[in-house]
């Protein structure tokens, strides 16, 4: 009688028939108009695995391609009196725009900005040393005021210029300015096209899987070679191209094309 309960109960989802010899229950048809049917949804683990795996490696490739460049700068015996006046950590690296503001809360703090032309910075004498101290010519006069315009690089070009490159989780900070770099096309003997590209290191790109990335972009061989007198490598295209090049390392490894630089020794 149980029995009979249990197929009533989903006859209305399947058809069952029972086989009484070997006591089993066939399964003869399914409604699939039934809401209990419609609304089932499988769970997909596999394919949400397969997604995360999918998720994951994009992700590694854009932090292969993602770059970030900044210049920054730390402060030098110029500038580290304005610093401590202000109470912030002279060990520490700002940006352009940190600088200034730091540079301007000591304005504000002397009570510098002079009243009868708001757009004017009366010069103490830390301020004055600060801008231009050793910058200004025996025998000439120091400044007395400064144009609020001016400040903020004024300021900044007085102290020690860094950058910090980041590519993915890996984030190097060096001291000077940001070296661009160089691709140069050129002829070799037997009138034939060589393309260097040099400098790249800086922006955390390594010289060998550079060449060999574009050995198969370019279908043609590739070196690397060691710099002469300096630290770093040079990869050598069997080829010339310069302008294909230099798009490539844009549109491939995020470096901004300010940063590249051009020549093309073939051109007359």
């Amino acid at each position: 009688m149980g029995g009979a309960h249990q197929v009533g109960v989903l006859v209305h989802k399947i058809s069952v028939k029972e086989d009484k010899h070997k006591k089993e229950v066939v399964l003869n048809s399914v409604n699939r108009n039934h809401p209990e049917y419609t609304s089932f949804r499988p769970e997909k683990r596999q394919v949400e695995k397969s997604d995360q795996t999918s998720d994951h490696a994009a992700s590694e490739s854009r932090s292969h391609k993602t770059l970030e460049v900044a210049e920054i700068y730390k402060p030098s015996v110029h500038v580290n009196p304005i610093f401590a006046s202000v109470g912030v950590d002279t060990g520490k690296l700002f940006s352009a725009s940190e600088a200034t503001d730091i540079v301007f809360r000591y304005i504000e703090k002397e009570n510098l900005v002079k009243p009868t032309d708001k757009s004017m910075v009366v010069l103490d004498a830390i301020l004055c040393d600060a801008l231009f101290k050793g910058a200004i010519k025996k025998g000439s006069t120091y400044p007395t005021a400064i144009h609020k315009k001016e400040l903020g690089h004024t300021f900044v070009n007085r102290m020690q210029a860094h950058h910090v490159v980041t590519r993915g989780g890996e984030s190097v900070v060096r001291k000077g300015a940001l070296k661009n770099i160089q691709i140069m096309t050129e002829r070799r003997q037997g009138n034939k096209k060589v393309t260097k590209v040099s400098g790249f290191e800086s922006f955390l790109m390594d010289a060998e899987a550079l060449a060999s990335e574009l050995q198969k972009k370019f279908a043609c061989s590739t070196t690397v070679a060691e710099l002469p007198g300096k630290k770093g490598h040079e990869v050598l295209v069997q080829g010339g191209v310069i302008e294909d090049l230099a798009k490539h390392l844009v549109e491939q490894y995020g470096i901004p094309k300010r940063c590249i630089e051009v020549l093309d020794k073939t051109k007359k």
